[in-house]
């Protein structure tokens, strides 16, 4: 499907990587994929105790190496009608020429085209380059645990180029930290009797909620839930979302209430709505009675608590124009037998501002009787105003293309904060070819920009 596209190497990694199933949780035979290049080639190959791979290539031995990092796991998204095992199935890949992407789900090119862009980099005998040490870390997008168990005592390199980055031209240098936290709110249930309807909010664009989330996009749960308030009735269930750190695109409810008073009230919010969100679409299914609802009280309690949390940007960086400082999203929404759990990532760049976020969050949930879990946190990755590799880098950028690439800090959180934590002295960027809509069935990767972007790393390898 990718074979006549270039640079033909790295699309014949990516293409297999597609055909590997790798979402996070799942990313081990895509390890073994790193792995037996590297026993073809004769590459060291390391895969420690949670599965991150790092392969040494020696290269000019006269030279300082240099780490490439990317990680193996990808989100796995699909539109509701798209029939997918994202444990079994390859992805539905396609290309019109100028993109590739998958019909129905997201891409993983974030950060597939890392993976594929450096395993091209250490098959090419001809490449004029430092010793390279490649780490593919395990499931980045759900906590960044690979990175957080690394060893760092595996590396010699001092210099990093991170490759998880979706805007060509741009040099990541500095990134926020994040946390995740979870309220779970117990419910109560009865004996309903009720009429009940299936609810459905779907077409809603979702996005990253770290690069994404000052675009004014909705939160589909939020949005269920706003819409639903307005109606009164019981609920029996709510979910949406797909993973934490993607904006949700859909939500769903069991709702017993009066079908009218939700089309009344659909149709008088959607026109607010559709201002952002052009593809809303309410869908409902009629069920049988209901034997068993939350009750009133528990039903109202569950929205007034999501209408009181926070969502979405809560303030910009008063030193970087245009950054977010800090926000959060909530990401998945589940219903079980223990309550409702809702799923937060929670970002900033700065320490205290999260601190005080996360402790508003703890507020408010305790005012409703919900419990909070926090897990996974990571630290903010530190501008370094003395960087010689961002400088050779921008030097050959400026070679190639005649001009100074965007040197940006991101609200989204990166490895290199990891990194950075472990070896105090590292000195790193972050970068990567144009990806559009990532955690999304609608993700694209730029033909041409992979084709540039892989050009410049292999500038820079040979002039560092």
């Amino acid at each position: 499907m990718l074979e006549r596209l270039q640079p033909e190497r790295v699309f014949y990694h990516f293409e297999k990587i597609c055909r590997i199933p790798h979402g996070s949780g799942n990313p081990t035979a895509i390890g073994d994929y790193c792995a037996a290049f590297a026993a073809e080639r004769g590459i060291r190959c390391i895969r420690d105790a949670y599965g991150n791979v790092v392969l040494y290539k020696a290269c000019d031995i006269e030279r300082a190496p240099v780490i490439l990092q990317g990680h193996l796991d990808m989100v796995c998204v699909a539109d509701a009608d798209t029939q997918i095992d994202f444990l079994k199935d390859p992805l539905p890949v396609d290309t019109d020429g100028e993109y590739v992407f998958c019909r129905g789900t997201s891409l993983g090119a974030d950060d597939g085209i890392a993976v594929a862009m450096i395993l091209a980099l250490l098959e090419d005998d001809t490449l004029y380059a430092p010793p390279i040490e490649a780490v593919f870390t395990m499931d980045e997008e759900t906590g960044m645990f690979g990175a957080a168990g690394f060893d760092p005592k595996l590396l010699r390199g001092r210099r990093m180029l991170n490759l998880d980055s979706e805007a060509e031209g741009v040099f990541w240098v500095s990134c926020a930290g994040g946390e995740r936290v979870t309220i779970t709110l117990p419910m109560q249930t009865e004996a309903c009797g009720m009429q009940a309807l299936r609810v459905r909010l779907a077409g809603l664009q979702g996005g990253h909620s770290g690069t994404e989330i000052d675009k004014g996009r909705l939160n589909a749960v939020h949005t269920l839930a706003r819409l639903l308030s307005e109606c009164g009735g019981r609920l029996a269930l709510l979910n949406g979302g797909t993973v934490d750190n993607a904006i949700p695109s859909f939500a769903e409810a069991v709702w017993a209430g009066e079908a009218d008073m939700l089309r009344d009230a659909y149709s008088r919010l959607s026109k607010t709505w559709r201002e952002t969100e052009p593809g809303i679409l309410l869908e409902t299914e009629t069920l049988s009675a209901k034997d068993v609802c939350f009750t009133a009280q528990d039903s109202a309690r569950l929205l007034s608590l999501l209408a009181a949390i926070p969502c979405g940007v809560q303030s910009m960086s008063r030193d970087i124009e245009g950054l977010v400082e800090t926000s959060l999203n909530l990401g998945v929404c589940v219903t079980d037998a223990d309550g409702v759990h809702l799923h937060h990532s929670v970002r900033s760049s700065v320490d205290a501002a999260r601190a005080a976020l996360i402790a508003e969050m703890e507020r408010i949930a305790a005012e409703y009787g919900a419990s909070v879990r926090r897990d996974s946190p990571y630290p903010a990755w530190q501008y370094r105003a003395d960087s010689p590799l961002r400088e050779a880098a921008s030097k050959a950028y400026a070679d190639l293309y005649g001009a100074k690439p965007d040197i940006q800090a991101i609200h989204a959180g990166l490895e290199c904060g990891l990194f950075s934590g472990k070896i105090p002295e590292l000195d790193c960027i972050s970068m990567g070819p144009d990806i559009f809509d990532i955690h999304s069935p609608k993700e694209r990767l730029s033909v041409a920009s992979t084709a540039r972007t892989y050009a410049l790393v292999r500038k820079i390898l040979e002039t560092i």
